[in-house]
């Protein structure tokens, strides 16, 4: 879809103008990647090096951490397909896999962020009532079901995704129809040309409520109802909760504000990209082609800072996340301290007859010996 649409704006707009705002759009898409990357490969080593951190939550949050770490690692293939003057140069096997991947990654991140909200759901307002259920056996059982729903969603696109090559330029999209009619030059008369636009119309109409109701609109319904009845139960035991703050409402109400901000995060990122596409079926911005490339690319751009921040918002909102991560990172890291300490031990051995001193050692020799 973006390649088709800069075909078209390139019709219309300056290049000057096009070229700026392409540049400072692929500019944030890499600096996303490089910093979401490896920051979402770090929460998910938490989560499997350190046996505190196998929580139920933390159980979701790895699948989400999953889902963002796929979306951004297809960002590379976005930005060599705007760049290429050829459009999709990468074939029709790898335009299958590119397509499909951004849709599991898509689905899956919408889906484990209502998970993630109904656990807190049973949390704060069914605590008692689903202890004998919320386990972490149980987590992971209800992860590999939504890892399976996930891929049942994205069958349909997988199916219609079609490496289509017109006017010199192959592009990698969502075709319901005869792609061969589509290719072959000598049969695209006004009718079938017609016909051709009108099919791709109603397959992006067709896939953008398809994926719009699956990956937002459902979802964040059913996320939102339940962090209003979350909201309403906390306010209601608010005075309960300041007489009493012991440990588990304290980690209880943490968890739940942690998964209130990636909630919001998610729906401000993917709520103007989902304006630009239902703009772009209502033709509101037929007239101002600049402004919508400028909006589009803004859109897909706040796409890849919600999966880039998740790990911040886990890191900045939980305290184990916080300690387990600095203790990653010392891992990670040499201890300049003991190696030191190692270099400035005496060698245990009888044969040596010359003694070499480490001139960084000196001062804590004479303070050994002047004692």
């Amino acid at each position: 879809m973006n390649q088709t649409l800069e075909q078209n704006f390139t019709e219309v707009i300056d290049p000057v103008g096009l070229n700026e705002v392409k540049t400072a759009a692929h500019l944030t898409w890499s600096l996303t990647a490089l910093i979401g990357i490896p920051a979402n490969i770090f929460v998910l080593a938490a989560i499997v090096y350190f046996r505190d951190m196998r929580t139920i939550s933390n159980i979701y949050i790895f699948n989400l951490a999953v889902a963002d770490l796929l979306f951004l690692c297809a960002i590379p293939i976005s930005l060599f397909g705007q760049t290429s003057q050829d459009g999709w140069v990468w074939g029709p096997v790898m335009c299958k896999m590119y397509i499909s991947g951004n849709a599991v990654s898509q689905f899956a991140s919408a889906v484990f962020i209502a998970i993630l909200s109904f656990d807190r759901y049973l949390a704060v307002c069914r605590p008692i009532q689903s202890k004998s259920f919320r386990t972490t056996q149980a987590a992971l059982v209800l992860s590999g079901a939504a890892w399976i729903m996930v891929i049942l969603e994205m069958t349909p696109l997988f199916l219609f995704v079609k490496l289509i090559n017109a006017g010199g330029r192959a592009s990698c999209m969502l075709f319901v129809g005869n792609v061969t009619i589509l290719e072959s030059e000598s049969e695209l008369n006004d009718t079938v040309l017609d016909e051709i636009t009108q099919n791709m119309l109603d397959s992006r109409r067709f896939f953008t409520s398809y994926t719009f109701a699956l990956s937002y609109l459902i979802p964040l319904a059913a996320v939102w109802y339940f962090y209003f009845k979350i909201i309403r139960k906390m306010c209601q035991r608010k005075r309960q909760m300041q007489t009493k703050r012991t440990g588990t409402i304290k980690r209880t109400t943490k968890v739940t504000i942690m998964g209130l901000a990636i909630v919001i995060s998610y729906t401000h990122c993917w709520l103007p990209f989902w304006i630009v596409q239902w703009s772009i079926e209502a033709n509101l911005f037929q007239k101002s082609k600049y402004l919508l490339f400028c909006v589009t690319h803004f859109a897909f751009a706040l796409q890849y800072i919600n999966s880039a921040a998740n790990p911040f918002l886990y890191v900045f909102l939980s305290d184990s996340f916080q300690k387990n991560i600095q203790k990653l990172l010392r891992t990670a890291k040499p201890d300049k301290t003991n190696i030191l300490k190692n270099s400035c031990e005496p060698l245990d051995n009888s044969k040596l007859l010359t003694v070499t001193t480490n001139p960084l050692c000196s001062s804590a020799s004479d303070s050994h010996y002047s004692s």
